[in-house]
């Protein structure tokens, strides 16, 4: 493992985490204080039913409201009555918030509850196990068979840090967190309306927890909050020397990398980033021509290095949706399947789901990123709005 460092703490009036590769910051998660979390648990309350987009909009609490998917709908969660097939206004429900506010867009909200640890994910959507992708089928293997032979009341998924050797540890969790998810629900149908039945993690907690830990070497955080929430996790430390962690790390210079809209690259190219409400415009510039190489050479070398860059940015600005990516003078076939390979290489780093569509008829480079957690750009309109 390359020298690999997650470091937490107070920064801009923001809780920040910068994941740092050899020095060079690869994430930054900034989290501002709110009133509630994803993952926190209420008894809410139908506001509005939309048919036209299959979807119901419910207050969570006061004067919070959130969107629900139809699809999201378990009839165990309605309180006030027997679920005949739909939802009606007024109707008294158990939800939970899966997705924080995104740009104009309210919180999102499940009637499938869940509860994540650090090996499992508790659900109430089925009783299956459900296994990440990402653990090798040998381990999966021996992780299902070890579970089988314990009875759980809820389904559960394995996350991709849960290994053999962990199996016994895996099942406290499970247990624990199948009786938490027990107790919420029998709470809900005596609480009153806008009981927050189940308080989730902050969210910089849940953007560290979801990250793969091979992509660090230990958690550290100046903050004694910040440890208290996060010490559950592997390799965390408590940073109390007199040099403080942003001079030590430059987090001036990190927050530039990850907020500017030119970033230069070798050899006087660079890139030019405008987020849009719509998409994702990225340019790739030449800059001064380096004449130790052909022309060629020159703009081959240059895109590679900013297919790399882009695969990077994309991750530490959380760039989502449509992002497009204007390379230079590409006129071969070959060339642009060259460049599609890089980016599928880069963005496998990356722990939300990124796609290379194609190049466009117009010579731009497509690519599609999860649209999950506020991009540093959101946060920062946010930040300066309220501050307005």
């Amino acid at each position: 493992m390359q020298n690999s460092k997650l470091v937490v703490s107070k920064y801009k009036n923001y809780n920040a985490a910068f994941l740092f590769k050899d020095n060079r910051i690869e994430e930054l998660f900034l989290d501002s204080s709110k009133t509630f979390n994803v993952g926190d648990i209420y008894v809410g309350r139908v506001s509005n039913v939309k048919e036209d987009i299959k979807a119901c909009f419910v207050e969570f609490s006061e004067k919070q409201n959130g969107f629900l998917s139809f699809d999201e709908i378990n009839e165990n969660m309605l309180i006030n009555r027997p679920y005949d097939g739909r939802l009606k206004q007024g109707d008294i429900v158990c939800v939970q918030i899966t997705k924080e506010p995104l740009k104009t867009k309210g919180a999102s909200l499940s009637m499938n509850l869940s509860l994540t640890g650090k090996y499992t994910v508790v659900i109430t959507d089925d009783k299956d196990i459900h296994i990440s992708s990402k653990i090798e089928k040998s381990k999966a293997k021996a992780l299902t068979d070890k579970l089988k032979e314990t009875s759980f009341e809820y389904g559960f998924i394995l996350r991709t840090n849960a290994e053999p050797e962990n199996s016994d540890l895996i099942i406290s969790e499970l247990k624990s967190n199948c009786d938490v998810l027990s107790k919420i629900i029998d709470n809900m149908k005596t609480r009153k309306l806008y009981s927050k039945l189940y308080s989730g993690h902050s969210s910089l907690y849940e953007r560290i927890n979801s990250l793969d830990k091979r992509k660090y070497e230990e958690i550290i955080t100046d903050d004694e909050e910040m440890y208290e929430e996060l010490k559950t996790l592997d390799n965390v430390r408590f940073y109390n020397d007199s040099f403080p962690l942003n001079a030590l790390f430059s987090f001036d210079k990190a927050y530039l990398t990850a907020t500017s809209k030119k970033i230069n690259l070798r050899n006087g190219a660079f890139l030019i980033i405008e987020p849009t409400e719509a998409l994702t415009v990225i340019d790739v510039n030449s800059g001064k021509f380096d004449k130790r190489l052909s022309k060629d050479d020159y703009i081959k070398n240059v895109n590679e290095e900013a297919c790399i860059e882009i695969a990077r940015q994309l991750r530490l600005r959380n760039l989502s949706g449509i992002i497009l990516v204007d390379f230079i003078n590409i006129e071969r076939r070959e060339d642009e399947d060259a460049l599609i390979s890089l980016m599928k290489k880069e963005i496998k780093q990356d722990n939300l789901k990124t796609t290379v569509v194609d190049f466009t008829s117009l010579g731009l480079m497509e690519i599609t990123r999860e649209k999950k957690y506020a991009s540093i750009y959101d946060l920062i309109r946010k930040k300066d709005s309220l501050n307005d």
